[in-house]
């Protein structure tokens, strides 16, 4: 399919720009003759504004694909949907910040942020260009970067919601698919081999999540980091992408289970986690 190859290609681009760790480890499985398949890729956003989750899904619709479940990540104010297609094994996972409950000074930031993202959306130019074209799962940030001190006021809260500040909408990770790898079929193994190249896992609720019973197992690597010019601050180092490991198991009628698991995915999203990069990082080094 053109249009769903391209559309995924702009992602990979998009996403290997500052998650250069993505294409080492793809290099990495190439060089032992892997042919590389996606599970799934994610995506971030503003519950209540014009790129929450019923306007993004009018794109992903458009693709072909079909609405398959929805979660709930209340600890994290998050809610999500999954959308799988007919021709593709790589599903679309979406979530959204119920922003409205976060604190008065960190709504007051994401309200001007999602104000400047419908002033951007109304703005001639875009709507000129072609939406197959630019479509708004990669548009990037649509809104000034914030300060830093903003961008801290919101990881005290949310990481999530710092991360999507300055990122904007794109991938935010892409997921090896597991079951389709000859030499190192289990995730076990994919873990035992990245740990052996030395890249930093995310272990936050053990580093492989979930269990078979589950229908579904994984792992990810902590995200990358970048160094950002704010204003009020200068180059400051923050979290941008990770890369993700699945491994899925037969249902009882003998197909593969294709939803997620929110007690694991909610572990994934600390991947992003500023904290537990710097954390990690200082860990590695004493030992």
């Amino acid at each position: 399919m053109p249009v769903l190859d391209a559309f995924f290609t702009k992602l990979w681009q998009q996403y290997c720009v500052i998650s250069p760790q993505a294409v080492d480890i793809h290099q990495l499985f190439e060089s032992r003759g892997e042919t590389l398949v996606n599970d799934h890729v994610a995506f971030r956003t503003f519950a209540d504004s014009h790129i929450g989750i019923d306007i993004l899904e009018d794109e992903v619709l458009a693709l072909g694909y079909r609405h398959l479940d929805s979660y709930q990540f209340d600890v994290k104010k998050l809610d999500a949907r999954c959308y799988v297609h007919d021709k593709s094994p790589t599903k679309i996972f979406i979530s959204e910040l119920r922003w409205s409950s976060l604190s008065a000074p960190s709504q007051v930031i994401i309200q001007d942020i999602i104000e400047q993202t419908k002033a951007t959306l109304k703005s001639p130019l875009l709507e000129q260009s072609s939406r197959g074209l630019s479509p708004l799962l990669s548009a990037g940030r649509l809104w000034q970067l914030p300060s830093y001190a903003d961008y801290q006021t919101l990881a005290a809260e949310s990481e999530y919601a710092a991360w999507l500040s300055v990122w904007g909408l794109r991938a935010n990770h892409f997921t090896l698919f597991v079951n389709h790898l000859q030499n190192t079929p289990e995730l076990s193994q994919v873990v035992a081999l990245l740990q052996q190249q030395g890249y930093q896992l995310n272990d936050a609720g053990g580093i492989i999540k979930g269990t078979p019973s589950d229908l579904l197992i994984q792992a990810a690597t902590m995200a990358d980091t970048c160094v950002v010019d704010f204003k009020d601050a200068g180059e400051q180092m923050i979290s941008s992408c990770y890369y993700e490991f699945a491994q899925r198991f037969n249902q009882e009628d003998g197909t593969l289970y294709q939803g997620f698991v929110p007690m694991s995915a909610d572990k994934i999203f600390e991947s992003t986690n500023m904290k537990s990069i710097l954390g990690s990082a200082t860990s590695d080094d004493e030992s």
